[in-house]
């Protein structure tokens, strides 16, 4: 098995297990909150990355703008997407990333000349198809009376599609370590803000769901590592769709370590999304 294949498959588990044990900390302290810790676990693994890997003799005007587009793509998105959540159903919500890894596969297609294989073409509609069943479709509400989470979701959708390219371009042009040091460098501050400006609406901070958060935190810090090496190893149009497929393994272990209930489309979903990532591994 490739290298970036075991790195992708990584990021699913990792992601899962993260976002099936985040519920609870995540409601107690609020999603800008998280983001916020999960910003200051992630600042010595991607700085230490940078120093220790000699990212600075990499770096090169170029490199860095690609580096800071990233950045700024994928962490603007995250920031859009939590206001989708705040005013929108989450279901909902949440059956629109379903349609970021399709603007990334769209652009590496066209922008970078990638190529799919039919097998892959057929993995990558599997994987999205079961993104789309689980925010679509399993219990999505009758009726929204505000609209108003739609337009920051759509930007989030382009942004994260941009992400995935500019990410690639990235690593190709300055490698992993300096493409480490630029995203912490860029993101870091965005997060921490996003957190006190939520922690200003909230109020005091609760230190037990902070200690009921660390498990997530070190997860979600690991997997984003195993995504950026992921990304940068394997092809794209590949990487991307597979990579998404980790509310799969949150489903199953909420199923199966929490005993909750599997809906019908979850059940659906559990079978495309495992049958898509096993032909991607062929």
């Amino acid at each position: 098995m490739e290298l970036w294949l075991v790195c992708a498959l990584l990021t699913v588990v990792l992601y899962g297990l993260g976002e099936g044990l985040s519920k609870e900390p995540t409601v107690r302290l609020g999603p800008g909150r998280m983001l916020a810790l999960y910003s200051l676990y992630s600042v010595p693994i991607y700085a230490g990355w940078f120093l220790f890997g000699s990212g600075s003799g990499s770096l090169t005007p170029a490199g860095v703008a690609l580096g800071v587009a990233s950045a700024l793509c994928g962490t603007v998105g995250n920031m859009l997407w939590f206001m989708a959540m705040e005013s929108g159903e989450a279901s909902v919500v949440s059956g629109f990333t379903a349609a970021y890894p399709v603007v990334t596969v769209i652009a590496a297609v066209v922008g970078l000349g990638a190529t799919l294989l039919p097998l892959q073409i057929l993995s990558i509609a599997l994987l999205v198809g079961a993104t789309f069943l689980l925010g679509w479709v399993d219990e999505a509400p009758k009726g929204s009376a505000s609209r108003a989470w739609l337009a920051p979701m759509i930007l989030a959708v382009l942004l994260w599609g941009a992400w995935g390219v500019f990410e690639k371009l990235a690593i190709g042009s300055i490698g992993f370590a300096g493409n480490a040091g630029v995203y912490v460098v860029v993101s870091t501050p965005m997060m921490l803000a996003l957190g006190w400006r939520e922690s200003r609406k909230r109020g005091p901070v609760d230190r037990a769901a902070v200690r009921a958060a660390q498990p997530t935190l070190v997860l979600f810090a690991v997997a984003g590592i195993t995504i950026f090496l992921a990304i940068g190893l394997g092809p794209l149009a590949v990487v991307v769709p597979l990579t998404t497929a980790y509310p799969i393994v949150a489903i199953l272990f909420r199923r199966y370590w929490m005993e909750e209930e599997m809906t019908r489309a979850q059940k659906i979903a559990v079978g495309l999304a495992i049958v898509g990532a096993a032909l991607v591994t062929l």
